[in-house]
């Protein structure tokens, strides 16, 4: 079905009870990457080697605070209790890790590749929201993808002017896959149910393997540039959907 006959919701009311289900998964998710991003720019902060770094990482991690309080409030018309969904969250770091012993920044390089990796596939995965038929959050997400790219960009400047000195490339190479496979969560698992239902109702126009897969597309050449390489996929302890090429060709 095309999303030209999907129908559009534009208020809680208009939803099934499915659909409501799912729009409150979509949003739990990004609401928790939001406001956990935030708190990391925070910690990047006393690794930022200039003052202008150090004001554009505080305007960064504002800015995230507003993508969270902006999908907060949707969540919280659909009757999310938000003051306990703050409490009830993983740590800033582990959101991202999956290890709750790694909830920190420790230096420049690991700031680096946090908000290489984490902003860029946010990127991707929102402007799917844009395009999905829960106008609301649409609308919501228009702003945060214009901000998440700005994010992006400033990631990408620091890894490649950073991995021109060999023995700081090595150090980005050797500490890759963990931020790599940080950002591969934020797609989800290819093929489930529940991406075929987004698929379905027009809350996404393709599975995570194919957004994945888009995300590592863009990636790869940035990296080509920088002297970097994918890790391979016996390296990852995650499940790459087939789709996404994680060769430097």
């Amino acid at each position: 079905m095309s999303q030209a006959t999907q129908k559009m919701i534009t208020k809680p009311r208009e939803m099934t009870d499915a659909y409501r289900k799912m729009v409150i998964t979509l949003m739990d998710r990004q609401a928790s990457r939001e406001i956990s991003t935030s708190e990391v720019f925070g910690q990047c902060l006393q690794f930022a080697p200039t003052v202008e770094d150090k004001l554009r990482l505080l305007r960064f991690a504002g800015e995230e605070v507003r993508h969270f309080k902006a999908i907060a409030d949707l969540m919280a018309e659909l009757g999310v209790d938000i003051d306990a969904y703050l409490k009830n969250r993983l740590p800033a770091g582990s959101r991202f890790t999956h290890d709750p012993a790694n909830e920190q920044i420790h230096d420049w390089i690991e700031a680096t590749l946090f908000n290489f990796f984490i902003d860029r596939a946010a990127t991707f995965q929102l402007s799917e929201y844009v395009k999905g038929t829960y106008e609301p959050l649409a609308r919501a997400n228009r702003s945060i993808v214009a901000e998440e790219e700005g994010h992006q960009n400033f990631g990408e400047a620091c890894l490649l002017e950073l991995c021109k000195d060999p023995a700081v490339r090595a150090q980005f190479q050797a500490r890759l896959k963990t931020w790599f496979v940080g950002a591969m969560r934020i797609f989800g698992r290819a093929g489930t149910p529940g991406n075929r239902y987004c698929l379905e109702v027009g809350l996404k126009t393709r599975d995570s393997g194919e957004i994945a897969a888009a995300w590592l597309d863009d990636v790869r050449p940035v990296l080509k540039r920088a002297g970097l390489r994918l890790p391979r996929r016996e390296e990852l302890d995650i499940d790459v959907p087939p789709q996404c090429n994680l060769s430097m060709g």
